[in-house]
């Protein structure tokens, strides 16, 4: 899943004033940000099957320590803790908690897409994975519903300030569709950690367009 990540951050965004939208695009983003650098260091393993699932080329066989149940869990109250305690503590721990949620809803995501690849624990046996990414159609339809809905949540929580206000979220939307368009139908890349690589830099700049957009509106009054 990928844009749909992004469904939870602008949900939330609405219900505080004290975490920006980008920090939630991070948070979304966070188990992702570790499985990339992981791979690059070779901590996890996965690598590009072409035809592997209909929606996806990944064979992601052992990432336990970013995408296992418990790991989720440990770096979701890790980051939720750092968040608290360093990064925002403007932001108390309404802040904190939502940004942990933010976190976790990565793993929940990928539950309903991902092939029988997520570990309970790491060393565990026992793998879950909805596999909805075995049918293009459905899991994107599933993925942009989800998108989608977020905004929608985002755009009712908050009020444009002028008119760029009113543009800049109908950008963003279109530049992550776009995105998501290419990530389906353009070429796999040959080798996983390019991929990873380049995942890195695009949660990094989709970061930075929430980072604008959220310039551009305010939480509505109460």
């Amino acid at each position: 899943m990928f844009i749909g990540h992004y469904a939870p951050a602008a949900a939330l965004k609405p219900l505080t004033q004290k975490v920006p939208l980008w920090h939630f695009f991070i948070a979304v983003q966070f188990l992702d940000y570790l499985w990339a650098a992981f791979i690059l260091t070779g901590v996890e393993k996965a690598r590009i099957v072409p035809g592997f699932m209909e929606a996806s080329d990944l064979d992601l066989y052992f990432m336990p320590y970013t995408h296992s149940l418990a790991g989720a869990l440990f770096w979701s109250a890790s980051g939720a803790a750092l968040y608290r305690l360093i990064l925002n503590r403007g932001a108390g721990l309404p802040g904190a908690i939502l940004i942990g949620a933010a976190i976790f809803s990565h793993w929940l995501a990928d539950l309903i897409v991902h092939a029988k690849d997520l570990a309970l624990y790491p060393g565990s046996g026992v793998k879950v994975g909805f596999g909805l990414w075995s049918s293009l159609l459905v899991s994107k339809g599933v993925e942009l519903g989800l998108f989608l809905g977020g905004f929608i949540l985002y755009l009712g929580g908050t009020r444009a300030n002028g008119a760029m206000g009113k543009a800049a979220p109908f950008v963003v939307i279109a530049a992550l569709i776009a995105i998501e368009v290419y990530s389906a139908t353009g070429e796999p890349p040959a080798d996983i950690k390019p991929f990873a690589a380049l995942a890195l830099i695009s949660y990094t700049v989709i970061a930075a367009l929430a980072a604008w957009l959220d310039a551009t509106r305010s939480g509505r009054q109460r």
